[in-house]
């Protein structure tokens, strides 16, 4: 059930709006859907054969490689775009890019594709139209190049082996 964490992140945005908190909602939207995609990421790594079965079913195309490694690049492309949701790098373009990916895979899965993903989608386009705005993200402390880079390096790492070693505890 955490593949949909960023339910919690609406159902937190509307609780704390209007009150001396409300500052606190857009980093937790960012927070819970850039980790929702890790976490359906790391479900792709730990169960592959779920993805591999929708690629074949439905006709998805792989460009070229195969479906297990295909799953697992994406896999990593969803987890790294997560990441970067939260340490706060290029959020507002990843949200363009994201919602083109989605609207681009209803031409494979349809109506239900739309239906699944309109959360996402409306959370994405709030993400489009307010950029980063007032939200100051994780990024930000650290205000040279250096720091940035080893900043966002070690807590990928961190992240990575966290939502890893969590998924198999508990799956």
């Amino acid at each position: 059930m955490l593949d949909y964490g960023f339910y919690l992140a609406i159902i937190g945005v509307l609780l704390i709006g209007k009150t001396k908190w409300e500052e606190w909602g857009f980093p937790l939207l960012y927070l819970g859907t850039g980790l929702s995609l890790c976490w359906v990421a790391v479900e792709k790594w730990v169960y592959p054969r779920m993805s591999i079965e929708i690629i074949h079913h439905h006709g998805v195309p792989t460009f070229g490689f195969p479906a297990d490694t295909f799953v697992v690049m994406a896999a990593f492309i969803e987890f790294v775009v997560g990441y970067l949701l939260v340490v706060g790098i290029l959020n507002r373009l990843l949200a363009v890019v994201v919602t083109i990916l989605f609207l681009l895979t209803t031409t494979i899965f349809g109506y239900t594709e739309i239906v699944g993903h309109f959360m996402i989608h409306m959370i994405l386009i709030i993400f489009i139209i307010e950029g980063v705005s007032f939200y100051h993200p994780p990024i930000s402390i650290h205000k040279t190049r250096l720091d940035q880079i080893i900043f966002v390096s070690l807590n990928f790492i961190f992240t990575l082996a966290t939502f890893l070693l969590i998924y198999y505890r508990f799956a």
